[in-house]
């Protein structure tokens, strides 16, 4: 049996579990497979390999038809593409580094608001989403797109399901910080904290070039 027709069985049979089961943790919190039960728990197990099974699966089968399929004059923007989902990926592992293992793996460690999270509130998501959409855009293949298309959307829901979790984990500082910081992303937000950042640092740069003179 081929090895991507492995990878693709296996990535929308883990895809289509993943959004059924937050489909049914929606409905009825004791189904709940995400934020994920306590570590070493069945539906951890579960959740987990499900959720890496996709990750690899979309990750190889992409990868694959991009390089055996990259020619002709689409080839400048499929590598730009491919570029895109590399930095992502790359801003995607600093996040996971900056939230920290315990959060990661869904144990409370305190409520993260500075740094990237002053960005948005699911650094991982956002960047997740942008890598995976570039990359499944990147392969230029019917079913690495759809894959990763699929990809995206768990990770969306993902974001969207913890959100009770949290406000029940954190209360008013997480309602607080959910009013001011975008989910994902946006413009309006983005410039507002780079004209902050800006207004903060240029006048303490020019200080100390002042101070050095």
């Amino acid at each position: 049996m081929p090895i991507d027709f492995i990878l693709i069985i296996a990535g929308v049979a883990s895809a289509l579990l993943l959004i059924a089961g937050m489909m049914a943790g929606r409905i009825n919190p004791a189904w709940r497979i995400w934020p994920a039960p306590p570590v070493g728990s069945a539906k951890s197990f579960a959740f987990w390999t499900l959720f890496r099974t996709l990750n690899v699966s979309v990750l190889i089968l992409a990868a694959e038809r991009f390089l055996t399929t990259l020619s002709g004059s689409l080839a400048p923007f499929r590598i730009a593409l491919a570029a895109v989902a590399f930095i992502a990926g790359v801003v995607y592992i600093y996040t996971l580094w900056s939230l920290g293992r315990k959060a990661t793996y869904c144990q409370a460690s305190g409520l993260e608001t500075t740094g990237v999270y002053r960005w948005t509130r699911n650094p991982q998501y956002a960047t997740a989403i942008l890598a995976f959409t570039a990359l499944g855009l990147a392969a230029w293949s019917w079913d690495a797109t759809l894959l990763a298309a699929a990809l995206v959307i768990v990770y969306a829901m993902m974001a969207r399901t913890e959100e009770p979790w949290l406000e029940a984990r954190y209360g008013r500082p997480y309602l607080d910080y959910k009013k001011d910081v975008p989910r994902f992303f946006n413009i309006r937000h983005a410039a507002s904290e780079l004209q902050a950042f800006l207004a903060h640092k240029v006048p303490a740069l020019a200080s100390s070039q002042r101070s050095k003179r």
